[in-house]
């Protein structure tokens, strides 16, 4: 086996040249035919180099001979033969690619030749890398004519993120490219699992500000699919942190920061909204776009909002914002901004009365909130029962809401049981403090005492001596 390889590595070149020459010489098969016994040759001797050098060169001459059918023909046949080597499959696939991609042939040739590519490196982990490139170019294809559905089911047949070989950045072009075309079809569940692939950290890295920008223009329309306003904003302020802030509100910076804070005013009440509220607002670049920093002041004041108010300041702007930004990130998905904002106006108004009163008529109420008494009713129930975000209790036959209700038992007991831990406490601190005062002053008191026991004697000795001289 050395010998022949030796032999191999020696003549192999002068061969493989002779062999071309006949195909110049109008003598193409024979020179396939030579070239065909070489291959045999370097292959049962293990020769990787030297195949792969002889399978590119009977590619070329199959196509030369009798074009693309031929050389499809070639690559299958070299692909099935016995104990192949890995090295002549992978050159040949990459030759086929690379005649493919400069001689570019009619649309039904494409197609046919990406096909016999497909099959032949299906199941082969060395050619991963050129299976992704030839399934996308032929999905390309189909996609051009209009068969989204087919170009769809082309590419999930493949899972990339299990490609070794493949480059992390062509990972993630191509998941993207998975679920942008299952959003094409209409399929936004198979599209929200194909996005998971793809993990918001791993796209933070330095260089790929490209594919997050599209990675999360593609999970807003996911989103907007959904009619998730709260995941939209996130979307949307991730844009804009990926972005640069210049002086110009005209640049990208200013659209993606508009938009955050249309969705986060438009986002349901929580403790997630709450918090992307606080943090827009404070957000410096909301200088140079006052308009949004004045709207976003009124979701943050314990201040009434008047809707009729509200829609003639902000109305015009924010329909001319969504929508535009629905057509170009959303490919025009239909999406109700109005009504939710009118929720979200009727929600702050109703906790700033639970802010500012304890009782208060259902007439009254809703003339704070610019509606009729069966919506605020309506309303105050289901932020007390289904949003859990208010605390009321409503006498309907009286029409009084309640917005401090009396404390349970349990609660009750437990301040209760509070009070008088409290009062031991200060018990036993006020015993200790008069225990404290008591020995800083005994000792005083003793040293007092005795000195008056100790002048009593002399008192007396004195006394019985001037008795007599008296006397």
């Amino acid at each position: 086996m050395a010998s022949t390889l030796t032999m191999t590595d020696k003549e192999l070149p002068d061969k493989i040249t002779s062999a071309v020459a006949l195909a110049d010489s109008d003598s193409p098969q024979a020179a396939i035919d030579a070239l065909l016994t070489l291959e045999r040759t370097s292959r049962l001797a293990e020769a990787a180099p030297e195949t792969a050098a002889i399978c590119t060169e009977l590619v070329q001459l199959a196509y030369a001979r009798q074009g693309w059918v031929s050389l499809g023909e070639m690559v299958v046949l070299l692909s099935k033969r016995r104990s192949q080597l890995k090295a002549a499959v992978s050159r040949s696939v990459q030759e086929a690619m690379r005649m493919l991609k400069e001689e570019k042939p009619d649309e039904d040739t494409q197609v046919q030749l990406l096909k016999t590519l497909c099959d032949v490196t299906s199941g082969k982990i060395y050619v991963e890398v050129e299976r992704a490139s030839l399934t996308r170019s032929l999905a390309t294809i189909y996609e051009s004519r209009g068969d989204i559905s087919t170009a769809a089911d082309l590419m999930q047949e493949l899972q990339v993120e299990t490609f070794s070989a493949m480059d992390r950045r062509d990972k993630y072009d191509f998941i993207l490219e998975q679920v942008r075309l299952c959003l094409d079809k209409a399929d936004n569940v198979r599209a929200g699992i194909m996005a998971k692939k793809i993990l918001p950290r791993q796209i933070s890295r330095e260089g790929l500000e490209d594919i997050k920008l599209r990675y999360y223009a593609l999970m807003v329309r996911i989103h907007a699919a959904n009619g998730d306003m709260l995941e939209i904003c996130r979307a949307y302020i991730a844009r804009y942190e990926t972005t640069t802030v210049t002086g110009d509100a005209a640049e990208p910076w200013a659209r993606e920061l508009r938009l955050a804070v249309a969705f986060v005013v438009l986002s349901p009440y929580g403790p997630m909204q709450k918090d992307l509220l606080h943090r827009l607002s404070g957000d410096k670049a909301l200088v140079k776009l006052p308009e949004y920093k004045a709207l976003l002041k009124l979701f943050t004041t314990s201040e009434l909002i008047r809707q009729p108010v509200l829609m003639s300041r902000f109305g015009e702007e924010l329909g001319n914002l969504i929508a535009g930004a629905l057509k170009d990130d959303a490919a025009a998905v239909e999406l109700d901004w109005q009504e939710p904002l009118k929720q979200r106006v009727t929600e702050h108004n109703l906790r700033v009365c639970a802010l500012y009163y304890t009782r208060i008529p259902l007439a009254r109420l809703a003339t704070l909130l610019d509606t009729t008494e069966r919506d605020a009713e309506a309303k105050v129930s289901a932020m007390v029962s289904d949003q859990k975000s208010l605390q009321a209790k409503m006498d309907r036959p009286e029409g009084i809401v309640a917005f401090r209700l009396p404390p349970a038992p349990e609660e009750t007991l437990n301040t209760w049981a509070g009070n008088v831990t409290k009062l031991l406490t200060l018990v036993e601190t006020t015993r200790n403090l008069i225990h404290k005062e008591t020995m800083v002053h005994k000792p005083g008191k003793a040293v007092a005492a005795a000195a008056v026991m100790n002048s009593a004697p002399a008192d007396a000795a004195g006394g019985g001596g001037e008795t007599p001289a008296a006397a």
